[in-house]
């Protein structure tokens, strides 16, 4: 029965994430072709009561109405690829509780739908499911329902949000009754899940036939698991060789991350990093395909390939500047392959300022690691900590490993003028670095306020867009 009642809906939030998808193709100046399309949506699908489309900036240009005389600031597009819910609401527009369901696209810009919860009962025909003492959908972080029927109660003395995975259980609620429960997320927006209770009295011992059914159940569950582990396999293989494919067809390509001396605003190096120009989807960001490869291994091949690209196309630069800084991001697997640190040693001779970046977890992963970084700080290369401040953050690695440089995570630059746990912190690792005769680099500059704080407290190098986006080889060597 909850099957159902997630079934229905999720077919609901299918059909709005597909029309999101396929808003790349939409005319950010709101041409009167987009209204109309998007109008025509609104119209046939009862789901959604508004589209509008944001600019990178967080301003409503747009929506089903027309184009907005003045713009209305909302606020700034996650940079994150994926659909993301934001709610519960109560409607500018409609004065209705609703929610919202929104995708950023490549160009930074978001289009969002705006769904009025009093939707739901006519969509999932909830007359149906007169049995359930409540259905809820609800937000798996803090468990606040988005849409409600029934008397909403929660079991005692178990803590349920965040949700992190179904749950199925009975017990005692906070109503003083037996309940049975039964939460899932949905498939699409992990964010939102359905959740459906009975009471516990229509619940018993399973009969003779129902002890044959479990047993039928268990046995294939046992050929299930069995299918999905060969499919897994199967998946493993064909991820690698797309992967691989992709390497040969030379569709990855690098693109470099600007690291600017804010004191003189001259770009002083690069963060390489890598982009594949998909033949079907486009330009995908690292995100798309490096978690996968380092499931399957491939991730060596790939850093191999990225670093022969980065030679090829920077040793123009270097003639010019022989000591423009380069920088990789490393993981400790890639560490630990003797390939690798040969191809490391090939780019030294080319790069004399050569850093590699890690995160903390990497650096605490292996004790031989400790050795190896060891041997490539007496070749001349950096050692950086990427991200520093997410993971362990403890002095006695900082004391103990070859360390020569920490790039602040951006989420704490993003804390400078605002009142909130991570603005103290910011201040602490900056005196932490000076202490400890540390170089910092500043990640995610974003604002000039960001950019004249860090430098007033002496992190003179900043990355981030304030200055530049990562570039192509052809505008980096136009802006040097």
């Amino acid at each position: 029965m909850a099957e159902r009642v997630l079934f229905d809906l999720e077919s609901q939030l299918d059909i709005v994430d597909e029309f999101l998808r396929q808003s790349g193709s939409f005319d950010t100046q709101c041409s009167d072709d987009t209204i109309r399309h998007i109008r025509q949506f609104v119209f046939k699908t009862p789901a959604v009561s508004e589209i509008g489309i944001v600019t990178p900036r967080g301003d409503l240009v747009c929506n089903s109405f027309g184009v907005l005389a003045k713009p209305m600031y909302l606020s700034e597009p996650i940079k994150k690829r994926g659909l993301r819910y934001h709610g519960p609401i109560i409607s500018e527009f409609l004065q209705v509780p609703a929610f919202v369901l929104s995708r950023t696209r490549h160009d930074g810009y978001e289009v969002n739908a705006l769904l009025p919860t009093d939707w739901i009962n006519d969509t999932l025909h909830l007359r149906k499911y007169k049995a359930l003492d409540f259905v809820a959908v609800v937000d798996t972080d803090t468990g606040v329902p988005v849409f409600l029927q029934g008397r909403y109660s929660l079991p005692l003395n178990r803590k349920i949000f965040p949700l992190r995975r179904s749950i199925e259980m009975e017990g005692l609620f906070d109503d003083q009754s037996h309940k049975y429960l039964y939460i899932k997320p949905f498939n699409s927006v992990p964010r939102l899940a359905v959740v459906v209770s009975k009471p516990a009295r229509y619940l018993g011992m399973p009969n003779p036939l129902w002890l044959l059914v479990l047993c039928l159940l268990y046995m294939a569950s046992w050929a299930g698991l069995v299918v999905l582990l060969n499919y897994y396999d199967k998946r493993l293989l064909s991820s690698r060789t797309l992967l691989l494919d992709a390497i040969n067809r030379a569709e990855l390509f690098n693109v470099y991350q600007p690291l600017v001396n804010a004191q003189n605003q001259q770009v002083e190096g690069v963060e390489v990093l890598i982009r594949w120009m998909h033949p079907l989807e486009g330009e995908l960001g690292p995100a798309y395909f490096v978690p996968e490869a380092e499931r399957d291994g491939t991730i060596l091949e790939l850093s191999l390939y990225q670093i022969d690209l980065a030679l090829r196309n920077l040793k123009p630069i270097l003639v010019e500047n022989s000591h423009f800084k380069v920088s990789f991001n490393v993981n400790g697997f890639l560490l630990m392959c003797p390939s690798y640190i040969k191809k490391l040693c090939e780019a030294k001779a080319v790069f004399n300022n050569l850093t590699i970046e890690l995160t903390e977890r990497d650096v605490l992963s292996e004790a031989k690691i400790k050795l190896i970084l060891k041997e490539l700080v007496d070749m001349g290369i950096e050692i950086a900590i990427d991200d520093f401040g997410t993971g362990y953050s403890g002095l006695q690695y900082l004391q103990s490993f070859p360390i020569d440089l920490l790039k602040i995570d951006q989420s704490f630059v993003a804390s400078i003028g605002l009142d909130n746990l991570q603005s103290p912190v910011l201040n602490a690792v900056i005196e932490m670095a000076e202490k400890l005769d540390k170089k910092l680099i500043a990640e995610g500059v974003e604002t000039a306020q960001q950019a004249h704080y860090l430098l007033e407290r002496g992190v003179s190098v900043h990355q981030g867009w304030h200055y530049y986006k990562a570039l192509n080889i052809n505008d980096l060597k136009r802006v040097l």
